[in-house]
């Protein structure tokens, strides 16, 4: 076997400390380096997470305050209203109801009694009406005759409904009463000073007169209106056909 000279000797422990040094770093320095980047970033993370929760603790006084504040405007706005009644509950409540305005309850039958989307109002564009006259762009009004009344319009600002955006609980009950007109006004001038309730419609009859008779009668939808008074109807009772929606909520 040929003996290594001196300086193949030396290239070989050179290249020996070579390899142990690289085996050092890919077996000691580079998994360390890494096991430190993932713990770096895991202290970071944590840092942000208490952070965060100091930022969020700082602030739960705050919130409480806004949560009890928004809870009282929430008690504010339902307590006018009952909370969700059966339908014993709605008999309950307009006949004690008619009865305090000196009406008698006869029939009463509930329509409905469920939850459902309440209609609410949003403002709509400008509706312009115009004549072929005012084709080429003239600003004159707009002059419009229904029957003994006049009206000139230029443009009109009307209302869209759109139902569904709220929900509550709804009852329609359809009740027949007995009493005076003048009693009968009052009941419809009560409920209309009410929130929880409105008077859909209703119709006034003599007693004992079928409903194909001549008869006064109104709807309401918001405020409740009537089309006149009735004066063959004063001075004794008449029977009063009349729908109640009661608006409720969950408490």
């Amino acid at each position: 076997m040929k003996k290594l000279s001196k300086r193949e000797i030396i290239l070989l422990y050179a290249l020996a400390c070579f390899v142990i040094v690289m085996g050092g770093f890919y077996l000691v320095l580079f998994p360390s380096y890494n096991q430190y980047q993932n713990l770096r970033n895991q202290l970071s993370e944590a840092e942000y997470q208490q952070n965060t929760m100091s930022a969020a603790i700082e602030n739960v006084p705050v919130v409480m305050t806004a949560r009890d504040d928004a809870s009282f405007v929430l008690s504010a706005l339902k307590s006018p209203f009952s909370a969700h009644l059966p339908n014993e509950g709605l008999d309950a409540l307009l006949t004690k109801l008619c009865l305090d305005y000196s009406l008698k309850a006869k029939v009463l039958n509930v329509t409905s009694n469920a939850w459902t989307g309440v209609a609410t109002f949003t403002e709509a564009p400008l509706v312009y009406q115009t004549t072929p006259g005012q084709a080429e762009g003239a600003a004159a009004p707009t002059t419009t005759a229904t029957g003994a009344e006049t009206t000139t319009e230029s443009s009109t600002e009307t209302a869209s409904v759109s139902s569904g955006s709220a929900e509550t609980w709804t009852g329609t009950v359809s009740m027949e009463l007995t009493g005076t007109q003048f009693n009968f006004q009052r009941l419809v001038d009560g409920v209309a000073a009410r929130s929880d309730m409105i008077i859909s419609s209703y119709e006034l009859l003599p007693v004992g007169q079928s409903t194909d008779g001549t008869s006064t009668s109104g709807t309401t939808t918001t405020t409740t209106t009537s089309s006149g008074w009735a004066p063959e109807l004063d001075g004794g009772d008449a029977t009063i056909n009349v729908m109640f929606t009661v608006y409720m909520v969950d408490k």
